[in-house]
């Protein structure tokens, strides 16, 4: 274990430093974070997760923050193989094995797994959520109750929880669907056995709910109303594979993403013909479930994205849960199995290419020619946002301003709009200074021109550049109330 977990860790931090810039597309918002934390003890966005905290650390320890949070993902990545060993080792011994197959199963596929280095690159913070939840699992069917073993559970779901948002759903739904299970299954336990999982989830639930009430970024109810406008339930091909067209994936990661739904199969197996083991089942298979069918569907940024690449965690140990125990009489056995996972570890370089991030190139250019000086508030898409925080120190976001900012102290960044259309559709009040343009598709201007130059267009009903002015690239979207709880 220790080897795999070491491995892990060099094969995933060579991958990230193969690139000078910060990983994945988010990768400068890290940065920016990791810049004000080390600097004034505060994060520039206020964020509960933990995070942020270990790769503040990371970055305290390896000079700098592009390193530190580099650091701090591949070492994020490798605590899932002990935690994974955990798990599976509970799991051999939960359906009558060695303790020894499924333990290396399920670490193995934590050490080579390409999507553990996708999150590594991409998500940290989702990535933060994988090895508390296997530490979760290995203690609900481990049947240790004694009172160190609770609170570490507790430690251990609260740890998911305030990772990422999607830690606490998932929680959720394998509580859900561990209830499930027991009314499928019947009654079997003593009510003595099932006390410390209530107790644990009662605790762990008050405890987060006093958490999400006072500190930003957990979710909480008011996050509904984000969740619902996602839902997109119109027929198409369910997750993982309509992202293989929207973002270039390497082969062994779609064959790992596309496997989780063979774990489904399984698990739909498992619920038929081993009863005793459907609260165990339920649980995993709930959260699968919503990982795998298309409830959200969008860009790789959306919750979709993310919950698909989660689905192999719970989609291995249903796997193994259903491969045959090892016969005492092959002990050679788990040898062979180590040495050959081991060999697999270098796969784990295939799941995130580091050289798959924005043009910082040009975005740096276009931050460069924008006229001095510079604006209180910058409008910006995703990419260029915390990349102007980074260079300039001012603000800048990837959403449209909330109705009461002042819109001649807000410039904007425009995708996409010809000189001609400029033109044709700018008012022509002389309190306005006109666009300045920074290359042949970036214009920038003031907050109150654009909206003025919006309103024209909708006007005159130029559905062609409508449609370029509310793409991803020209924020039109305001802040949820959700994003901004607690963080005055």
């Amino acid at each position: 274990m220790a080897a795999l977990t070491l491995g892990a860790f060099l094969v995933r931090l060579a991958r990230l430093l193969e690139s000078p810039e910060p990983p994945g597309t988010d990768g400068y918002y890290y940065v920016v974070q990791m810049q004000h934390w080390l600097a004034e003890g505060r994060f520039h966005v206020r964020d509960a997760s933990w995070v942020l905290r270990a790769l503040g650390l990371g970055s305290a320890l390896f000079g700098g923050p592009v390193v530190g949070v580099k650091v701090g993902s591949a070492l994020l990545a490798s605590l899932c193989v002990p935690a994974a060993w955990f798990a599976g080792w509970v799991l051999d011994g939960e359906v009558g094995g060695r303790h020894t197959l499924r333990a290396l199963g399920l670490a193995s596929w934590a050490a080579f797994s390409p999507t553990l280095t996708h999150l590594a690159g991409d998500f940290p913070k989702t990535l933060g959520i994988v090895a508390p939840l296997f530490f979760v699992l290995g203690w609900a069917v481990s049947g240790r109750r004694s009172w160190g073993m609770l609170l570490g559970a507790v430690g251990a779901a609260l740890l998911a929880a305030t990772a990422h948002r999607l830690g606490a759903s998932l929680l959720g739904l394998g509580a859900l669907g561990a209830v499930l299970g027991l009314v499928l299954r019947g009654r079997t336990d003593s009510p003595e056995r099932k006390w410390p999982l209530v107790l644990v989830g009662l605790v762990g639930l008050a405890s987060f709910a006093l958490l999400t009430s006072v500190l930003p970024n957990l979710l909480h109810p008011k996050d509904l109303e984000r969740v619902s406008s996602q839902l997109d339930l119109s027929p198409g091909w369910p997750p993982p594979f309509p992202y293989f067209a929207l973002r270039r994936t390497h082969w062994l990661q779609q064959v790992e993403l596309g496997s989780a739904w063979l774990g489904l199969a399984w698990g739909a197996v498992l619920l038929w013909r081993r009863r005793e083991l459907r609260p165990l089942v339920m649980g995993l298979v709930l959260p699968l479930a919503v990982c795998l069918f298309p409830l959200w569907r969008g860009d790789v940024l959306d919750m979709g994205y993310r919950t698909s690449l989660l689905a192999p965690l719970l989609a291995v140990p249903l796997v193994l849960l259903a491969v045959p125990s090892v016969r005492p009489g092959l002990r050679p056995l788990p040898w062979a199995a180590a040495l050959v996972a081991l060999a697999l570890v270098p796969l784990a370089r295939f799941g995130f290419d580091p050289h798959a991030t924005p043009p910082y190139g040009r975005y740096r250019a276009l931050i460069s020619r924008i006229p001095q000086p510079l604006p209180e508030l910058l409008i910006a898409h995703q990419g260029v946002n915390f990349l102007y925080d980074h260079v300039t120190g001012h603000e800048a976001m990837a959403w449209a301003p909330e109705p009461g900012l002042d819109r001649t102290r807000i410039g904007r960044l425009v995708w996409g709009v010809l000189d001609g259309e400029w033109m044709a559709y700018a008012p022509t009040r002389e309190e306005f200074p006109p666009p300045v343009r920074l290359d042949h598709d970036y214009v920038y201007v003031r907050e109150d021109f654009f909206e003025a130059f919006l309103a024209r267009v909708r006007e005159e009903g130029d559905e062609e550049l409508l449609e370029r002015l509310v793409d991803w690239h020209n924020p039109s979207a305001v802040r949820p109330a959700s994003l901004l709880r607690n963080r005055d």
